[in-house]
């Protein structure tokens, strides 16, 4: 299964966000495990360094975390056609519609994120971390 990863369940796992690092984890571990097939935005790496640096992390810290993890996951590119596409669309939220954009084009069976009202334009099924987990036991 392709899952799309939302930049909210990175940072859970980068910043070590108590409340939803478990989640995060049991996620990422399963990429890692190859069980699912994880990608995740060129954006939502900038992002993440971007808003670790608020959690107080070092830049060494921060770039560590997300090596290791670009070593197991796909990082969808932010291309052209997304920007331009997301400007066009009727979307409220430029970055979100960059998200589900990027998931769209690596043709994902599913986007998994925190906030899915976020994504209630999308035709792609949209899950909490939650849900995934407790639908897809591995």
């Amino acid at each position: 299964m392709k899952v799309y990863i939302d930049t909210n369940i990175l940072i859970d796992l980068v910043c070590s966000r108590e409340e939803y690092l478990p989640e995060a984890q049991l996620l990422f571990s399963l990429g890692y495990a190859r069980k699912v097939h994880l990608v995740l935005s060129a954006l939502s790496f900038v992002n993440t360094v971007y808003i670790s640096r608020k959690y107080k992390f070092s830049s060494l810290e921060i770039k560590e975390s997300l090596s290791k993890l670009a070593s197991f996951i796909e990082i969808a590119d932010l291309t052209g056609d997304v920007v331009t596409w997301a400007l066009t669309c009727n979307w409220n939220d430029y970055e979100d519609a960059t998200q589900f954009k990027s998931a769209f084009n690596t043709q994902v069976d599913c986007i998994i994120t925190r906030n899915k009202k976020d994504f209630s334009f999308s035709n792609i099924p949209v899950m909490t971390p939650d849900e995934f987990l407790t639908k897809y036991a591995y």
